[in-house]
Formats: C-alpha cells, structure tokens, sequence
C-alpha cells in the first residue's frame, strides 16, 4: 500500500538526510518537505500522511504550534500518533505541552538511520484508533 510521510525541519540538509532515509525504507510512495512551520500547516490541511516528522523549533510557526492544531482540529484527517518530535533538546516544559497533544514519538538530535527508521516502522504497524461515533 501507498505511504506518505511528510518532513518537517527548517535545515534543508536535515531534510534531505532524512528523505534519504526514507527512500532506503523503500515504502513511501511521496516524501513531502517543509522547512518552516506555516508550510507544514498548509501541507497537512491538504493531504493525509502516514508518518509525520515535526522538528520543534520551526520559523514562522513553531512545531508545538502545528502539533496543537493537528490535536485540536477535529476536521483534521493527520493524527497526532501519527508525529515523530525531532529536536536538538526536550525541555521539560516543551515535552509537557507535546504529549498533552497525544504525541508519544520522539528523537532526539543526532540520531543515527536505524534509530529513525525503528521509530518509524514502528508507526507504521500501529493499527489506526477506532472511530467513536458522536453520541445523539
């Protein structure tokens, strides 16, 4: 089946390495950039992605900016459970804020290419969440 990941990372090089990275997996079909987090918020309300690499600390829009609109939006087709964190640091109370958002995946900057790709087929045999009908 069909996979898209989108990532997220302001250093062009960081992007390029990882969508290397993903092209090694062999099982992405589109590997979409960005490099800020505006970008990144127009992408996701376009298009559905079966993994998303967030870098946190994002111009324009930060990454826990993004995260919180993914969480919060309910029209949104991107799960949260669906986002790697990737970042140089996780400060405590950045850390707090991201999983309140239901995000549970993180790497921490450097990280090598198996380290990625565990962290990544790991979401990608993760069964979907049931759908909960709305109550009448």
């Amino acid at each position: 089946m069909a996979k898209d990941i989108l990532i997220v990372d302001d250093d062009k090089q960081i992007c390029k390495i990882l969508g290397q990275f993903c092209k090694n997996m062999g099982c992405f079909t589109n590997i979409v950039l960005a490099h800020d987090g505006a970008m990144a918020a127009a992408k996701l309300n376009n298009q559905k992605f079966d993994v998303i690499i967030l870098d946190i600390n994002l111009p324009k829009r930060s990454g826990i900016d993004v995260l919180k609109e993914i969480a919060e939006n309910k029209q949104s087709v991107n799960d949260p459970a669906n986002i790697i964190v990737i970042s140089g640091s996780m400060e405590k109370d950045k850390m707090e804020k991201i999983l309140a958002y239901k995000c549970r995946n993180f790497l921490v900057k450097p990280f090598d290419e198996a380290s990625f790709q565990e962290k990544v087929l790991k979401i990608l045999q993760t069964p979907p969440a049931p759908v909960t009908p709305p109550k009448k």
